[in-house]
C-alpha cells in the first residue's frame, strides 16, 4: 500500500496559486491536511480531492444565499435585497 503526499508547496503548483496563498487559505478555511512540522504541511490525494469539491461551484445553483425579505418593503428594496 502507497501512499502519496504531497507538499503544500507542490499543491500551490497544481492549483496555480502562490504558496502564501495556498496557506492562507489552508488556515481560513481549514482544509484537511497532515502535520509534518511547523512548516510541513502535506495532503493526501482524498485531501485533495476533498479541498477541490469545497471549491467547486455546482452549475445552475448561485453561491448566494437566500433573499431576505422584510415585511412593508417596497419591490425596488426587496430587488436590493436579493
Amino acid at each position: 500500500m502507497s501512499l502519496n503526499l504531497t507538499r503544500e508547496s507542490d499543491l500551490a503548483d497544481q492549483l496555480g496559486w502562490s504558496e502564501a496563498k495556498t496557506a492562507e487559505k489552508r488556515r481560513r478555511e481549514k482544509w484537511p491536511h497532515i502535520n509534518f512540522g511547523r512548516f510541513d504541511k502535506r495532503y493526501t490525494d482524498a485531501q485533495i480531492e476533498q479541498i477541490i469539491a469545497m471549491h467547486a461551484v455546482t452549475p445552475g445553483k448561485p453561491k448566494t444565499g437566500p433573499a431576505i425579505v422584510i415585511e412593508g418593503q417596497t419591490e425596488r428594496s426587496k430587488r436590493r435585497s436579493a
